[in-house]
């Protein structure tokens, strides 16, 4: 007769508080390849994922992954949970956080 459908569904809790997110956009690099929730750093190539090398040119958290014309949204501000930020290799969340304070982005 009819079935009774389940679903289920897992948040992953990424934002955290009250600080306002603001969200900007630009180009990955060609390449490159851009996480969602991975800390993205702006190159004069585009967009990439943060090294221990780039954390300077920190821009911002990825919102999502880019799309399929290579652009990425990404936040510049924002309380987010400390967790659910994928970290790059060779990134540690010590380092990550006071790069990210500088921007106003808060992760707990």
């Amino acid at each position: 007769m009819y079935g009774i459908e389940e679903r289920t569904y897992t948040p992953d809790n990424f934002f955290r508080g009250f600080f306002p997110a603001v969200p900007e956009h630009g180009t990955v690099k060609d390449g490159a390849t851009v996480r969602k929730y991975a800390p993205v750093a702006e190159t004069a190539d585009g967009i990439e994922e943060v090294t221990a090398e780039t954390l300077d040119k920190l821009v911002g958290i990825a919102a999502d992954a880019p799309d399929s014309e290579g652009n990425v949204v990404y936040y510049m501000t924002g309380d987010f949970n400390a967790a659910a930020v994928v970290m790059p290799d060779g990134v540690t969340l010590d380092a990550l956080k006071p790069a990210c304070r500088k921007l106003s982005i808060f992760l707990k």
